[in-house]
């Protein structure tokens, strides 16, 4: 059996919902597996089938779990354009469910873009016999009836939506309207889940392999998360009191501003970003030791590296063990589990 789990928009929080399935799903006593057939991967390394491996704590090969791995879309628009895919992906998954009770398979793409990847989406779920999530990301401008109508294209297979990244002020809103536009149209609500700053978070390690740079300090500490960026302010007796405005937070500082840097250093900062090329001053290091905060330097003026660190929250995934211990937490009363498991028929 398999369960195909889709996107409506980039970001949406497939890999995220793959992972909480099926952890629940283990936690309930069904023998799980995952399959991302199709990935575009950095090298030769899909991060995010490896880090779904590690949590659900597969014994299968990387290069089974995640076999088509392409460096680009143009790739897979010519891998699409065959007739074969859908005779590959149905052995991939066949090889995995062996002695399993379900696998999850994580599409590929993104249904608003329509078109061939789309088209192989329904195709893929179809040779599967898959049953389907479409997991939504929440927008102010959210067709919600292109949206449905995509949805109404898996026919009977699909088990409902689950609407992501939804501002905490506004869930009950959103679940009210989606209920009421969706439900005239066979398309079942399973969840509305909060947006929550710690599942968009960057490791100290991520923020600097965007700078190049190499942290001075606390090495050990690079799989921290950064949930929020600060840029050091230009009012030195504020200082401590503008840093406390975020918790956990990369803090950008001119190099030659060392009372800006012991100021962000008294407040929650997971790590310290010196611009300029200017290393820090000795109070500055053994400050950071003592709060272990590491310490990056580059030679970028401040607002570029700002700009660069920002880049590293937009290209943020779903891999931290952290944000999978936040996740859990996050969908224990927003999605609907019993649901999910009475109609891939594996529970009561």
């Amino acid at each position: 059996m398999a369960l195909y789990v889709a996107s409506w928009g980039t970001a949406a929080g497939k890999t995220a919902v793959c992972a909480a399935i099926g952890r629940w799903l283990q936690k309930n006593g069904k023998k799980t597996g995952y399959l991302k057939p199709v990935a575009i991967a950095d090298g030769d390394v899909d991060r995010d089938a490896d880090f779904l491996k590690q949590a659900l704590g597969l014994t299968e090969p990387s290069e089974v779990i995640s076999p088509l791995r392409l460096e680009d879309e143009a790739f897979l628009r010519q891998e699409l354009a065959g007739a074969a895919l859908g005779v590959k992906v149905k052995q991939w998954h066949d090889d995995i469910v062996r002695g399993k009770d379900l696998v999850i398979v994580e599409g590929f793409g993104d249904l608003t873009k329509g078109g061939h990847v789309a088209d192989a989406s329904y195709q893929l779920s179809e040779a599967l016999n898959a049953r389907v999530i479409l997991v939504v990301a929440y927008a102010t401008d959210l067709s919600w009836e292109a949206m449905a109508s995509a949805a109404q294209r898996f026919g009977p297979a699909l088990l409902g939506v689950v609407a992501s990244r939804v501002p905490s002020n506004r869930i009950e809103s959103v679940r009210a309207e989606a209920d009421s536009r969706l439900a005239g149209k066979g398309v079942r609500v399973l969840g509305v889940v909060p947006d929550d700053r710690r599942l968009f978070g960057v490791s100290v390690a991520e923020i600097a392999d965007q700078l190049g740079a190499d942290a001075l300090c606390c090495k050990d500490r690079l799989t921290e998360l950064v949930e929020n960026v600060m840029i050091g302010a230009m009012t030195p007796d504020s200082g401590e009191d503008y840093f406390k405005r975020k918790p956990r937070k990369a803090a950008v500082v001119r190099g030659d501003r060392p009372d800006l840097q012991l100021a962000a250093l008294s407040t929650s900062t997971k790590c310290l970003v010196l611009t300029g090329g200017v290393a820090p001053i000795a109070q500055v290091l053994g400050w950071a030791e003592d709060k272990e905060a590491p310490i990056l330097v580059t030679k970028q003026d401040t607002l570029s590296a700002v700009a660069e660190v920002e880049k590293a929250f937009v290209q943020a995934r779903f891999r931290h063990p952290q944000k999978l211990d936040a996740l859990e937490a996050l969908l224990r009363g927003n999605l609907d589990f019993q649901s999910i498991g009475q109609g891939l028929g594996l529970t009561g």
